[in-house]
């Protein structure tokens, strides 16, 4: 089966597509998709953030009978969508804890009506209704009625589906809980949908469902689960990584980017803690003279005062929302022109700069990287299963100087099989015979002269890095990754005296490197396993150290 060709739908779903949704074609994988979610199949689907993957499951909602059960994470993702299709005269609820009790027992109650009840009926039939995985977990009420509305033949759709899988960048416990929907409605097709799932994911992620093998939506069996991939490069996003500087510095630079480069336009800056939101909200307005308006959005704000940001920034009435990777996901706002990012994962980094460019017109995508922050949060490093290689897929993503930033993408995350087609394939008329690995061209490291990367060997330094770090092991001390650049150079603070290291006599004398190069090295070593992490625990906290490696012995 080609879910790719003509069925006697597709006339309707290109009709409505247009009418309704003000669509003129579909991109990509989305037809295929459509066709796949009519002909009522379990269906995988990876699709770059950005590529419409909501498109999907709303358009074939409107033409087959019952209610699509779509399963979010996000209360901004269902608030955003259910604007939307409000505003588009679909009939769309939402059931979350955040809403009343009156509200969600009158939802439940049109749901319990069947098409043919409501036929006669003053009130149109919900044709989507968003839940929370946490609902779908503990509400044994909302439950019993998606039992009863089985037989009505509804769908459930699971957005962000690799927090299903624990191996996935951002499990989540309730959505573990979903590995009984198979059981529980064997009957009810389900779509999962992901921008961010490498192979191993997948596989999992399947497991988990109860979903049956893949098979191509091009040439697909009657059984099993339809697969449709998307290249996950897009053309108009462009990415950069600068040097993070002190934070008050910081601040003026942003300030600076966003008047010089982006003045009146829409963006978001990705914090690392609720905290740094609220900081840098409120330094990029002070630092504007109270010109560039800025929001804050965290897990730590009333649910009443995030509607109002969101509704704000859609109007315009915020320019720059300061967030964790909390908001975004899913938010349609196609003239978001850039994100300024503080990330600790490749597939975090993905998903905010996907909130970016959505129109197709250019947008930047820029990290300000300190290592250091990729160990403020040690809950990574102790409690994901994946944490070391998340981090360090971010450390080497950042300190690669040369390396084409979508090349990067494409060869090291893999989120999905669709990496071994053609970066270059966007629209849905491309032919996708193009090559992966070509450098996109407009990057920062594509753009970087290379006369100004400076080539060195750096044995010797290394050896006395490995050296110090023994020493201070023997000393029964620790050091944590700004206290090693400082040591390596022989810093004269009060710390590095107390570590008790003489370095000329240990190492025979200094690393003679500026310290952001002396802490790029440190980082080169961890990478390649000269260096490793290890966490220890006091009345302060978790705090992050390093020590010699597997593969010190090969330098010592």
């Amino acid at each position: 089966m080609d879910y790719y060709g003509h069925f006697e739908w597709s006339q309707e779903l290109r009709l409505r597509m247009k009418t309704i949704f003000n669509i003129d074609d579909f991109r990509l994988c989305q037809e295929g998709v459509c066709n796949a979610n009519m002909d009522g199949r379990d269906i995988i689907c990876i699709m770059p953030t950005g590529g419409g993957k909501s498109l999907t499951y709303q358009l074939p909602a409107l033409l087959a009978p019952g209610c699509t059960v779509v399963i979010s994470p996000l209360i901004a993702l269902m608030t955003d969508q259910i604007m939307h299709l409000t505003e588009a005269g679909i009939e769309a609820a939402m059931l979350t804890g955040s809403k009343s009790r009156q509200y969600q027992d009158e939802v439940l109650r049109r749901l319990e009506f069947s098409p043919r009840a409501l036929q006669n009926s003053a009130q149109k039939e919900i044709k989507l209704c968003y839940v929370t995985p946490e609902k779908m977990n503990k509400d044994k009420r909302m439950m019993e009625v998606f039992s009863r509305m089985s037989q009505d033949n509804p769908r459930f759709v699971i957005d962000e589906a690799h927090c299903v899988s624990s191996l996935g960048h951002d499990f989540r416990p309730d959505y573990m809980a979903l590995s009984e929907l198979k059981k529980m409605f064997p009957k009810v097709p389900i779509l999962a949908l992901s921008a961010t799932c490498p192979p191993r994911v997948l596989t999992d992620l399947l497991a988990t469902l109860r979903l049956g093998p893949k098979t191509d939506g091009r040439n697909a069996s009657l059984k099993g689960t339809v697969s449709f991939s998307s290249p996950l490069y897009r053309r108009n996003l462009h990415y950069r990584v600068l040097a993070k500087p002190n934070n008050e510095t910081l601040l003026k630079l942003m300030t600076e980017y966003i008047r010089a480069s982006h003045p009146n336009e829409t963006g978001i800056i990705y914090c690392l803690s609720q905290a740094d939101a609220e900081k840098v909200a409120k330094g990029i307005w002070e630092e504007s003279g109270r010109k560039i308006k800025t929001g804050v959005y965290h897990a730590g704000i009333a649910e009443d005062t995030k509607a109002k940001l969101h509704e704000d920034w859609t109007t315009g009435k915020v320019q720059v929302v300061c967030a964790t990777i909390a908001f975004g996901l899913g938010v349609d706002k196609a003239d978001v022109r850039f994100v300024l990012h503080h990330s600790t994962s490749l597939e975090n980094y993905y998903q905010e700069s996907g909130r970016a460019g959505r129109d197709g017109k250019d947008a930047e995508c820029i990290l300000y990287y300190k290592a250091h922050d990729a160990f403020r949060r040690p809950n990574i490093l102790l409690d994901d299963l994946d944490g070391q290689t998340k981090i360090h897929g971010m450390l080497r993503f950042a300190q690669d100087l040369e390396e084409c930033r979508n090349v990067h993408f494409a060869r090291r995350v893999h989120f999905s099989e669709s990496a071994d087609r053609a970066m270059a394939v966007w629209t849905a008329d491309s032919d996708g015979d193009g090559d992966t690995l070509a450098r996109c061209g407009h990057c920062d490291n594509c753009t970087r002269p290379p006369e100004t990367i400076d080539v060195r060997d750096v044995t010797l330094d290394a050896w006395r890095v490995l050296r110090l770090v023994e020493c201070v092991a023997q000393n029964k001390r620790y050091v944590t990754l700004p206290m090693l650049t400082d040591l390596v150079r022989n810093a004269r603070s009060e710390r590095i005296r107390n570590l008790g290291v003489d370095v000329p006599a240990v190492a025979g004398g200094k690393v003679a490197l500026r310290k952001e190069d002396a802490e790029a090295l440190v980082i080169h070593l961890l990478l390649a396993n000269y260096l490793r992490e290890t966490c220890l625990s006091n009345d302060y906290g978790t705090i992050v150290y390093l020590v010699l490696g597997p593969c010190a012995v090969r330098l010592l």
